[in-house]
């Protein structure tokens, strides 16, 4: 298949028919610096309030805000400060937001992780001071929490959760409300004895009344990157030694209706269930290691119903506490491609019994595929190299089939070992470079696993990014490649399916199943290079491939494999403001996809 799609997109921001004469511009405090206050002896009362001796007369207020949007570069009269402190436990955040227009105050109150309403502030710091990623705390008006991970290309993962404390409180004599935040250290990530005693730090606000953002650092619409974009906090020099040892312990009873299938001894209708398990944490110097033994699948339970029409596998994020530590870290994608899906780790069996009628036959159900145990090691060193690893067991998983009267076992899973290692090296957020390596082996045992399942499969990954010109123009490549062994049965069945689809028509015999083959070997990636940031235009030319035996579903998730893609963009962004319009862009983009049987054989 081959295909070119143009488009052209133009964009243009709302009318200007605010209060112009109501802002007053600002000069660029791109890259602020705020000095932290270590304190002891004195804690706050946890009320919002602001308005006690360790607020009123420890650290130094911050003021000046920077209006993000609407009008970028402004103060406005909804003036905002804050005050950040620290002593052996925990980091204290205060904000003070004045606004003229208090009968206007959002107090929205929802779930928590719903930041999408309210009059909100935000905190994130980058910890390790790399600029690739930063835990962020959000707080709004109605005492709605929300916390994630916020990475430098504002790739956000909202299921990381944390425990700590935020209050807010309402003034409306004063025309402002404030905010409190208690942050523990035992949620954070960081180098206990940095040199430099520096953090990124970013700090926002949001009035929901006129879609009104501000930053304490300003981070232009026009940015270099989010996370390297932050502003510094200094003197983060006697920081406390992480938490040595934390315990997860849980039990579980479950009672689940489902549909009765009558003589069946498996399906009643009904059936009860409970589970014990553990999850641990340690802090090893500069890294953390996870254990779990039997984790939680509650939280996977919740998974959206999701109707899936195509031939594509469905993707769900993934919400188990051990595997979204460091999760970042070991993320290795090229597009919707990724090397690392922790799904795969305790998922459904793979196998179900056959010739289950439903009248003479019948096969317990399994939903997921026990954990036997895992760890996970992961951290950023003080010299800029970012390590993760993921060691898992999977147990051998049998279901009970009844068939003419007559009880037996057969097996659904094998028992399975995960393997993932991540490297990292990062030179001052310019340049990184990396690998990854992971395997899946299966210890196949029985002759109907093997005649489906691949025995072993492994892939490897190197990537490379390199800025030039103050992050201006760019560099970004990754190339991955993959092996997999098993029988005959099993790589024929594998080049049949929907990733490869070996069978179908191709010029010059490019492709054809061959029945003999125990192995599938191939390769994917892309290159890509441009120009963007704080610049009017953007430009960037992509070109990726995957070749037809390259396949990474044993550990990571791929939708189709034998692709040739080349994409150019070119987009215009106006931030300033331009006639009656405060935002205008731009925005063409080609795109060329084939695959390689179609493509190669036309350039040879």
């Amino acid at each position: 298949m081959k295909y070119i799609l143009i488009t052209v997109n133009l964009l243009l921001g709302v009318l200007c028919f605010a209060q112009r004469d109501s802002v007053v511009p600002f000069e660029d405090a791109y890259k602020r610096v705020y000095q932290v206050t270590k304190v002891s002896g004195i804690k706050p009362v946890m009320d919002g309030r602001l308005d006690e001796d360790f607020w009123m007369n420890h650290g130094e207020w911050s003021d000046r805000f920077v209006q993000i949007t609407p009008f970028e570069r402004a103060i406005t009269p909804s003036t905002t400060r804050m005050k950040v402190m620290y002593d052996d436990k925990f980091i204290y955040v205060g904000v003070w937001c004045k606004d003229p227009y208090p009968e206007k105050f959002n107090r929205f109150i929802g779930n928590r992780d719903d930041n999408s309403m309210g009059d909100l502030i935000s905190v994130a710091f980058d910890t390790y001071h790399d600029y690739r990623a930063a835990p962020e705390f959000n707080l709004n008006l109605g005492g709605n929490k929300t916390d994630l991970i916020v990475t430098d290309k504002l790739d956000v993962n909202r299921s990381w959760n944390a425990v700590w404390e935020g209050k807010t409180h309402i003034s409306l004599a004063d025309s402002m409300w404030t905010a409190e935040l208690r942050i523990p250290f035992s949620q954070l990530r960081y180098n206990q004895f940095s040199e430099s005693g520096t953090w990124g730090l970013h700090i926002r606000r949001i009035i929901r009344r006129n879609n009104e953002v501000q930053n304490w650092s300003m981070i232009p619409l026009k940015n270099n990157g989010h996370v390297f974009s932050f502003g510094e906090m200094h003197g983060m020099t006697d920081l406390p030694k992480p938490r040595g040892i934390e315990f997860l312990p849980y039990t579980m009873g479950k009672y689940r209706r489902e549909p009765k299938i009558p003589g069946s001894p498996y399906q009643k209708g009904y059936a009860w269930d409970g589970n014990v398990g553990l999850d641990a944490k340690f802090a090893l110097s500069d890294f953390t290691l996870d254990v779990t033994i039997n984790p939680d699948y509650g939280q996977v339970e919740l998974d959206p119903s999701v109707m899936n029409l195509t031939a594509y596998e469905t993707f769900y994020d993934e919400k188990r506490p051990f595997f979204l530590e460091g999760k970042h870290i070991m993320d290795f994608a090229n597009g919707d491609d990724r090397m690392f899906y922790t799904r795969r780790i305790g998922a459904s069996p793979s196998y179900q019994p056959t010739y289950i009628d439903n009248v003479h036959s019948f096969a317990s159900t399994q939903e997921n595929v026990p954990i036997i145990g895992a760890l996970k090691l992961t951290g950023t060193n003080r010299n800029g190299v970012t390590v993760g690893v993921v060691q898992s067991v999977t147990a051998r998983s049998s279901s009970k089939v009844t068939r003419d009267g007559v009880e037996d076992k057969e097996v659904v899973e094998p028992l399975t070992n995960y393997t993932v290692g991540r490297v990292q090296k990062n030179w001052k957020g310019n340049t990184l470079l990396g690998g990854m390596i992971t395997s899946v082996n299966r210890a196949l045992d029985e002759p109907h696993l093997e005649d489906f399942m691949v025995r072993n499969a492994f892939t490897a990954g190197i990537d490379f990014t390199h800025y030039f010109k103050n992050r201006l123009y760019y560099v970004d490549m990754k190339g991955m490649y993959s092996s997999l062994q098993g029988t005959e049965q099993a790589i024929s069945l594998l080049q049949r399916n929907s990733t490869h689809y070996y069978q179908r028509v191709s010029g010059k015999d490019y492709l054809g199943v061959d029945d003999r083959r125990t192995s599938l070997n191939g390769t994917g990636g892309y290159v890509k290079v441009g120009k963007r940031g704080n610049a009017k235009w953007n430009i960037s030319e992509t070109f990726s491939w995957s070749s037809p035996g390259f396949d990474l579903n044993d550990m990571g998730y791929m939708k189709q494999a034998d692709v040739l893609s080349n994409e150019t963009e070119v987009l215009y962004r106006q931030t300033d403001i331009w006639k009656i319009f405060r935002y205008n862009a731009f925005n063409l983009m080609q795109k060329i996809n084939g695959t390689m049987g179609e493509l190669l054989p036309a350039m040879i």
